[in-house]
């Protein structure tokens, strides 16, 4: 007989200075999450003092609670923002996330952007490793107890959650409600919010779709969009440098100096990233190879094994997906 399903609880801190889109973000991701028509989560807005708080961009947020040092079954999400700071010292939300990470049970402690730094002010995060917005990289060197991996999107340990921020907490919600509810339900959520399910934890924080606003020079910008647009079109080295109205060494020179990489391996992330989006459809690999500029199924498990360090297969299984691998 199957067990029932559990619809977990999370407290979702609030104080003056969070940022609007780290709370709303996954906490819309959650409130989505339906399995049979059941709630996978029961959401509660808890703040210090049990009071409203004025986010990062003024808009006026309502708590339901006081923040409980004891909360013992229920998870904690902790978003980031400009007032983190404040929270650093504040010996009562340290104390919550402490008591909840020592509790007996399997409750979460969850963060997002700078929520991060607050875990590491708790100790929680001490051996373990994480992530939070690139930005606060220098924030991060009074934690050296702590592996911070800033490429990341998001890392995932047992019972404790960062994410790198804004947008990437949802990433961490879909990845979380696949946890709980499986992929079905994640894909569910995520096409309700409009959003790519498969952008995983271990993708940079470096977005595909803004390199072209970060390279130097229209021709160079242009011919990002191009490759994002059409991954399936032949691109080798001359023929974006044709593209972009420039030789092969000062394309290859551009690439280095803006993006840190070279032409054809940014091609070659750009039908990575078009193929893991492929994945949900439940297409054939065959197909997703071809459709996302691979040619054949060879290249495309040759790129996977450099990018993440397993097949096309493996990454399948990883993460979820139940497309049929042939």
């Amino acid at each position: 007989m199957d067990t029932p399903l559990r619809t977990r609880a999370i407290d979702v801190l609030l104080y003056d200075g969070v940022n609007a889109l780290d709370v709303s973000g996954p906490v819309q991701a959650f409130d989505v999450a339906r399995v049979d028509g059941r709630r996978l989560y029961e959401l509660r807005y808890v703040s210090v003092d049990g009071g409203s708080v004025r986010s990062s961009c003024g808009l006026r947020l309502g708590a339901d609670d006081v923040l409980a040092t004891d909360g013992a079954g229920r998870d904690i999400l902790v978003p980031g923002g400009s007032g983190v700071d404040a929270l650093l010292s504040d010996e009562q939300v340290l104390e919550a996330l402490r008591s909840r990470i020592a509790s007996e049970g399997d409750a979460r402690i969850i963060s997002v952007c700078s929520g991060a730094l607050v875990l590491a002010a708790a100790g929680v995060l001490d051996g373990r490793m994480a992530t939070t917005h690139w930005s606060r990289e220098p924030d991060t060197r009074r934690f050296p107890h702590i592996e911070w991996n800033l490429d990341r999107i998001a890392v995932s340990g047992e019972r404790v959650f960062t994410s790198a921020g804004v947008t990437t907490g949802i990433d961490l919600a879909l990845a979380i409600i696949r946890e709980d509810g499986g992929h079905r339900t994640a894909l569910t959520v995520a096409r309700e919010l409009v959003v790519q399910l498969r952008r995983t934890g271990g993708q940079s924080q470096y977005a595909m779709h803004l390199a072209g606003q970060i390279a130097g020079g229209h021709g160079v910008s242009h011919l990002i969009e191009t490759v994002i647009s059409e991954p399936a079109r032949r691109w080798r080295l001359d023929d974006m440098a044709k593209e972009a109205g420039m030789n092969p060494r000062t394309l290859t020179r551009h690439f280095q100096a803006h993006l840190a990489t070279s032409p054809t391996r940014f091609v070659e992330r750009v039908r990575i990233d078009h193929a893991r989006g492929l994945l949900d459809a439940e297409l054939p690999l065959k197909r997703i190879a071809r459709e996302a500029g691979f040619g054949d199924l060879q290249r495309m498990r040759r790129a996977f094994q450099r990018r993440y360090g397993v097949n096309v297969a493996e990454y399948v299984a990883m993460f979820g997906n139940e497309a049929v691998a042939r």
